[in-house]
């Protein structure tokens, strides 16, 4: 652990009031890194309770992000920058892919190729069909008719549950169909057969993975389950084989009568990161590691049926 805090003395983390920003956050604190520093459109956070400061940068969307974050990687005298949503790891790649050089210090992410397939779900979903793998139905809005009612109505970029709708009617299709960035895709059952499961694959190919069973809760995992399934765990490895992912990602799948589907490709570190990591997968210094170039210290996997809660917490300023 020493050889990484010498690697890696001043930290950015984006997302900075955000659950994923946060818990990445107490990771590295927890685990010896005191320079840790975050950053977000919102500056008045439980985060500051976490963090060195947070400092307001725009929306990931806007023309200004990439210059206000190079400011502050000067700033800070950052070494690593850890991007924590879809949508700030959608404008490092968009903007004539940034390099580390031009940045100005190293990014924990996932691989390119990766994430530019795992950004849009209609072509996750093509990916997944092109290598013979279990993948729900899918027709962009306007471009094709739902093969069964009912079906799912979401975004072809985002994450959550954010603009997700259950269609149950043909006129209800009609009215949607003219919507842009949208697709229909076939709603996956039973509802409490849902699993995130987290994938981290070395430069060299290892892949380690952790299967939960979550339950959900306002859009996030309220509780969940290690369990063991060999069915899911060859599918989520036939994943990352075919993806060739380097790094960190999640994949967010239901167990059906027909074998695991997946629905979702997160290209990152999970909601569930201080839970995998307090159950030893720790998959963000697992990163780490190997961006230090050293070897991945042992995962031991955790045992079946542990469970988790999400709960509440008090933090105080004074």
């Amino acid at each position: 652990m020493q050889n990484i805090r010498n690697k890696f003395n001043n930290i950015l983390v984006s997302g900075a009031s955000g659950d994923i920003g946060i818990g990445i956050g107490r990771i590295l604190k927890a685990s010896g890194f005191n320079k840790v520093f975050g950053c977000d459109i919102n500056t008045d956070s439980w985060g500051l309770c976490i963090f060195e400061n947070i400092a307001e940068v725009p929306r990931a969307d806007s023309a200004g992000y990439i210059e206000k974050l190079i400011g502050l990687i000067a700033a800070y005298k950052i070494d690593l920058f850890i991007p924590s949503s879809e949508a700030e790891i959608k404008a490092l790649i968009d903007t004539n892919n940034i390099s580390e050089a031009e940045l100005g210090c190293q990014i924990l992410m996932a691989d390119q190729s990766t994430i530019k397939i795992s950004l849009d779900k209609y072509d996750t979903s093509v990916f997944l069909k092109e290598h013979n793998l279990n993948s729900p139905w899918t027709v962009v809005a306007g471009q094709g008719w739902p093969k069964s009612l009912p079906c799912i109505f979401k975004p072809r970029s985002g994450q959550g549950s954010k603009g997700l709708e259950i269609v149950k009617e043909s006129e209800r299709v009609r009215e949607l169909s003219n919507k842009e960035g949208y697709i229909f895709q076939e709603l996956l059952s039973p509802d409490e057969e849902e699993y995130t499961c987290g994938v981290y694959r070395s430069k060299r190919g290892e892949i380690r993975a952790i299967l939960i069973k979550r339950t959900l809760n306002g859009g996030f995992t309220g509780k969940g389950t290690v369990v063991e399934n060999k069915d899911i765990e060859d599918y989520v490895n036939e994943i990352a084989e075919a993806l060739n992912v380097v790094g960190a990602i999640n994949l967010q799948l239901r167990l059906t009568d027909h074998g695991p589907f997946l629905f979702e490709i997160n290209p990152r570190l999970s909601s569930t990161v201080v839970f995998r990591h307090k159950l030893g997968f720790e998959d963000l210094l697992w990163a780490l590691e190997e961006l230090a170039g050293l070897p991945l210290r042992t995962y031991n996997k955790p045992k079946e049926g542990t469970q988790f809660y999400r709960g509440l917490s008090e933090y105080f300023i004074k």
